[in-house]
C-alpha cells in the first residue's frame, strides 16, 4: 500500500458515521510489524487514525502472527462462519485482487460477509509491474471493470490514484539496480517471459504508479 493510497482510504472510511463502519475487517492484513515498521506509513495514515476516531479495526490473515486477530482464508467455506461472527460493517480489500486466480469469488465473499447495507473499500493496481505475494496475476482494472466485478454492489465511488511513487524512487535509494536492465536486454537469456517483464519496468522511471479505488455497497435484501 502507497501513502497517498492510504490516507485516500483513511478519509473515504471516515466520511462515514462510525456506526456504518465498525467493526472493519482488514482483509490480507499481514503483521504488526509489516503495519508499523515495513510500512510504518500504513499505520501513520490509515490504521492508528481509524482507531482514534473509534473505529474496531479486525485484521485478517491466512497465516498467524503477531498483530493478526483473525487466522482464516476467505475463500474457505469452512472459515466463513467466523468471518462472519466477526460482524463486520465494512471491509477493506486492498492490494489482494491481483493476488487471486479468481477475483470474482473474493469479491462475492466481501459482498457476503459484509452483509446487507455494508461497505467495501477496494484498492488494487491499475499501472504498476508485476509483484508476487506469491503471484501476480497482472490483474489491473480500471473503475468500470471494478464495478462490473463487485456487481450487484452499487460503486458508490471509483477512481485512478496517482500515489507520486514509481521506480525511479526505487533506483534513486538503489540504483546500481539498473545495472539488472543493462544486462538483461541485449538477450532474453531468463526466458521471454521474464525479459519482457525486466524490461516493461523501465516505463516507471517515467510514469508515475497508479491506483484503481473505489468504494461498494451491497445491495439491501
Amino acid at each position: 500500500m502507497f501513502e497517498a493510497e492510504a490516507r485516500w482510504l483513511c478519509r473515504k472510511v471516515r466520511d462515514f458515521p462510525i456506526a456504518r463502519v465498525s467493526p472493519l475487517l482488514n482483509i490480507g492484513s499481514s503483521t504488526r510489524a509489516f503495519r508499523e515498521v515495513e510500512q510504518p506509513w500504513t499505520h501513520r495514515e490509515l490504521f492508528a487514525p481509524l482507531e482514534a476516531a473509534g473505529i474496531h479495526l479486525v485484521h485478517l490473515d491466512f497465516r498467524e502472527g503477531d498483530g493478526i486477530d483473525l487466522r482464516a482464508d476467505i475463500l474457505a467455506d469452512a472459515d466463513l462462519p467466523r468471518l462472519k461472527a466477526v460482524g463486520a460493517k465494512a471491509i477493506l480489500c486492498c492490494n489482494i485482487l491481483e493476488h487471486v486466480r479468481e477475483p470474482e469469488r473474493l469479491a462475492s465473499r466481501c459482498l457476503e460477509i459484509a452483509g446487507p447495507g455494508g461497505l467495501v473499500f477496494v484498492t488494487v493496481p491499475y499501472s504498476y509491474p508485476h509483484h508476487r505475494d506469491p503471484i501476480d496475476t497482472m490483474y489491473r482494472p480500471s473503475p468500470a471493470a471494478l464495478a462490473q466485478l463487485f456487481a450487484p454492489a452499487r460503486m458508490l465511488e471509483g477512481e485512478i490514484l496517482d500515489v507520486g511513487e514509481s521506480y525511479r524512487d526505487q533506483v534513486k535509494k538503489r540504483p546500481w539496480i539498473l545495472l539488472r536492465h543493462v544486462f538483461r536486454a541485449p538477450v532474453p537469456f531468463l526466458g521471454l517471459k521474464k525479459w519482457r517483464r525486466s524490461m516493461g519496468k523501465l516505463y516507471w522511471l517515467k510514469h508515475n504508479y497508479r491506483v484503481t479505488a473505489a468504494i461498494f455497497r451491497v445491495p439491501e435484501e
